[in-house]
């Protein structure tokens, strides 16, 4: 917890007026220890460089999008900020971002995997965005539920997409359907693993790097898939287009849904939320041996506006080095980009799950499709789309129609095609 006496935050502030440079750090709140152990990390590093000094600007991840983009077009965005990994190539081909090239070294290319630097990279090489942290993508399940129902899982607790259909629906009948199988809202873009999973592609590029909106038989069979939990074997409700996180997470303490995926930092809120008598667990689900889940990587990176891009570096050279990534990953019940950070033996530990949450990030990656204008698709087009057939207002057929002739007229429009 952030302890600072009187006396000591009278100094930081004379410090902070008398700096000859002063910059602003945009970074996103969620986890209360993550947020704690930012403002520690910060006041370290104003307490080492008197010279310069760093500002927070909290953000949220409901609005981070606006303030960036607002901030940016009235050229009064912060010095640093920190979102999703992959808002960096998009900001970055819209020229609001500085390339960090010519102030990365070899150790911290090397310390983090090779496939974490595509989200934040052009196709020029251009790298926009220093990838910090990722999460693995779980099922939560009501273990005592289970247990009370005879519900077995395999030893590693990964099942196949058919035995998820089959414990799904075993839960609906044993509880008489006061409880369904299993909640993967839309937001949580499991069709997008799914298809990932299966090998589709929905989101493409022609021989001359054009994007179009082609829908290839394999992602079919995976949205088909999502879709028929809720239309066809109906072990998931239609809760899955507009539920919010507190809905969601009062129905998996209730047991009005007996599994949900989320992302593993949800870990946190069960283990101080659940009653001692609620059990819960993480498991997994694959296609064949494939168990890809969506890692969904953040990053931070300078403004191409900051007046002070060495010393705003250096900054994030210090915030996300070995021992600072790990500490505030733990805090935020995530995972360090950094390899070294991950040899921390706390994200390895039985209690709370750690330790299978570690396991799946051999499988976790970026499942979101690497197009600029990735986010306006998903929301103004495939999602409402998947909601008319959810709602009984389209067949697949016609909504694959309608996703690929408005999505490549959007595309159109964002000059992708």
């Amino acid at each position: 917890m952030r302890k600072v006496s009187a006396i000591l935050l009278m100094i930081t502030i004379s410090i902070t007026l008398l700096a000859s440079v002063k910059l602003k750090f945009y970074c996103l709140a969620w986890q209360p220890g993550a947020v704690d152990q930012v403002f520690d990390i910060v006041d370290e590093w104003n307490e080492s460089n008197p010279d310069v000094q760093v500002e927070i600007v909290w953000g949220t991840w409901e609005t981070s999008d606006q303030y960036l983009l607002t901030n940016f077009g009235a050229g009064t965005a912060p010095d640093i900020f920190h979102t999703d990994a992959e808002k960096f190539r998009e900001f970055g081909l819209m020229g609001f971002v500085e390339p960090l090239n010519k102030f990365i070294d070899n150790e911290i290319l090397k310390d983090i995997p090779n496939d974490a630097w595509r989200d934040c990279m052009d196709e020029k090489g251009n790298i926009f965005g220093i990838p910090w942290c990722r999460e693995s993508q779980v099922i939560f399940y009501n273990r005592k539920l289970f247990r009370e129902l005879g519900i077995d899982l395999p030893s590693d607790r990964i099942v196949t997409w058919d035995q998820l259909v089959e414990i799904a629906t075993q839960i609906v009948q044993k509880t008489n359907g006061k409880t369904w199988g299993l909640l993967a809202p839309l937001m949580e873009r499991f069709h997008w693993t799914l298809i990932e999973q299966n090998g589709g592609k929905v989101l493409q590029t022609d021989e001359k790097g054009h994007w179009k909106v082609e829908i290839d038989d394999k992602a079919r069979e995976a949205i088909d898939y999502y879709l028929s939990l809720i239309t066809k074997h109906k072990v998931m409700p239609s809760d899955v287009i507009s539920i919010d996180y507190t809905s969601l997470m009062q129905g998996f303490l209730n047991e009005t849904y007996a599994m949900v995926v989320f992302g593993c930092w949800n870990r946190r809120l069960l283990s101080e939320s659940a009653s001692k008598n609620f059990e819960w667990g993480l498991m997994w689900i694959k296609k064949g041996e494939n168990m890809t889940n969506a890692a969904d990587p953040q990053g931070i990176g300078i403004s191409k506006a900051s007046k002070y891009k060495k010393e705003a570096f250096e900054f994030i050279r210090f915030f996300t080095n070995t021992k600072n990534s790990a500490d505030i990953s733990y805090k935020d019940w995530l995972f360090p980009m950094r390899n070294s950070a991950l040899q921390d033996s706390r994200f390895s530990e039985p209690k709370y799950d750690w330790n299978y949450a570690y396991e799946l990030l051999k499988y976790a990656k970026n499942v979101k499709p690497p197009m600029p204008g990735f986010y306006t698709f998903e929301w103004k087009i495939l999602a409402p789309t998947l909601e008319k057939v959810i709602l009984g207002k389209l067949s697949t057929q016609d909504a694959y129609k309608e996703i690929e002739v408005k999505g490549n007229a959007l595309l159109k429009q964002l000059g992708l095609r």
